[in-house]
């Protein structure tokens, strides 16, 4: 009995500490704009063309040396960042995740200007990856299924206190076709954020802001920090829950001691 009460104590508390570190602590923007829309039910991330937009997504390819960023604001208090997800699609792919490297920069200013805080442009930093269950598409196309989004989870493991920062990342695939990343899209809506790309060429390369192909409207882009407030622990209901385990338990080892 009291091999068991410790294989169930320990998964209680496994729970716990699961549920305390899989907050979302920031989500920058949303990419579906046709939730179900897609093909096979799937959801659609639509370029809006009613509206003049014109762009799937920007070049952020390993192998070329494009990276794209964007900012976020961590309150007081400051943040525990666990991972990091990105969204990314190689053309042409099924939906079986191609993305085999990510690497990612965090700044305390605008890239180029500000300081490198956490993260290098050289370890793939990739932990998991699969469909995001998402086609990017042309509002015109809805059930395309050319461009399978893919949810790119990096580690992190970094503490943030309270400020502004940038985020820059680039991803690497096993197609031949680039990896890309697909912008913030809202539906009636051209300029979604204030995004930037870096182009390597020429030497030593330059940031510019992100716009669309057609309307010239910047674009932002999604993703998503992951892991504890400062300080968190457990929510109330899942320590509760804990607590009259661990009761449920006591009670029946002495039942039957």
């Amino acid at each position: 009995m009291r091999t068991s009460f410790r294989v169930i104590l320990g998964a209680l508390a496994f729970s716990a500490t699961a549920a305390a570190h899989s907050a979302v602590l920031y989500d920058n923007g949303p990419l579906v704009t046709h939730p179900g829309g897609g093909a096979g039910g799937a959801d659609a991330s639509a370029v809006e063309t009613t509206i003049g937009l014109g762009t799937f997504g920007f070049g952020h390819a390993v192998s070329t040396g494009f990276r794209v960023a964007d900012d976020f604001s961590v309150p007081v208090g400051g943040w525990t960042i666990d991972d990091i997800v990105f969204f990314a699609y190689q053309t042409g792919s099924t939906t079986t995740s191609t993305i085999t490297a990510v690497n990612f920069r965090i700044w305390d200013g605008v890239p180029g200007v500000g300081n490198v805080v956490f993260g290098d442009t050289a370890t793939n930093r990739l932990l998991s990856s699969s469909w995001s269950n998402i086609y990017r598409v042309l509002d015109t196309d809805l059930t395309n299924i050319q461009r399978p989004v893919m949810s790119v989870t990096a580690d992190a493991g970094v503490f943030l206190a309270a400020g502004t920062y940038w985020l820059d990342w680039q991803v690497g695939g096993s197609l031949a076709s680039l990896a890309f990343a697909p912008p913030i899209s809202i539906l009636g809506q051209a300029t979604t954020g204030n995004g930037l790309q870096f182009n390597p060429t020429p030497t030593p390369g330059t940031w510019g802001n992100v716009l669309d192909s057609r309307t010239g409207a910047h674009q932002g882009f999604p993703f998503q920090l992951i892991g504890p407030r400062s300080g968190t622990v457990p929510e109330p209901g899942t320590l509760a829950l804990l607590g009259l385990g661990l009761a449920g338990l006591a009670a029946s080892r002495r039942r039957k001691q």
